[in-house]
């Protein structure tokens, strides 16, 4: 997100590449990181963009899909360590179900039914049980896991084209 904030900020008329508005529609969180530090500019068709921002921007899609809470993934380790293995296997069902829905309703996008299948058949299974599975994660640890969730989410989930027309994104 450090290097998706910086290449915004060193964004400027004549910059280095040229990124369609859509571009930014994509996530609700690089959408409103944008309109905040970009402002007018997302008005335009085309906005000039640092190289950084395209850095940042896969940085952040692929910390999101690996956050994503199922089986041996990150988040899927992060649901099982503040709820508990039987919400994490439940979680990782819902995420095969919700990517296989998805996958129906967005067939032009292969990457989702792509990672349905690497879940599905690699990383199902929940981690191997530790020696201490007893004491549970505290309250800081267990905020910063769904912080961490959060932002995933807000990665993944993109603009609707209502909410960026009112954020001013697009021309």
């Amino acid at each position: 997100m450090i290097l998706l904030v910086t290449g915004l900020l060193l964004s400027h008329a004549g910059s280095t590449f040229q990124m369609p508005t859509e571009f930014f529609q994509g996530s609700i969180l690089v959408g409103t990181l944008a309109k905040v530090v970009l402002g007018s500019a997302l008005q335009e068709k085309i906005v000039d963009v640092h190289p950084l921002v395209i850095v940042g921007w896969l940085g952040l899609v692929l910390t999101a899909l690996n956050l994503m809470p199922a089986g041996q993934l990150d988040g899927g380790r992060i649901v099982q360590a503040i709820y508990g293995r039987k919400t994490a296997q439940r979680t990782t069902i819902a995420t095969l179900i919700l990517l296989g829905i998805v996958s129906f309703i967005n067939p032009a996008n292969p990457v989702i039914l792509y990672w349905l299948v690497i879940i599905a058949f690699l990383q199902r299974g929940l981690e191997r049980p530790t020696l201490n599975e007893i004491s549970e994660p505290d309250d800081a640890r267990a905020a910063l896991g769904l912080l961490a969730l959060f932002l995933m989410i807000a990665t993944m989930i993109p603009l609707t084209p209502g909410l960026a027309g009112r954020l001013g994104i697009g021309g």
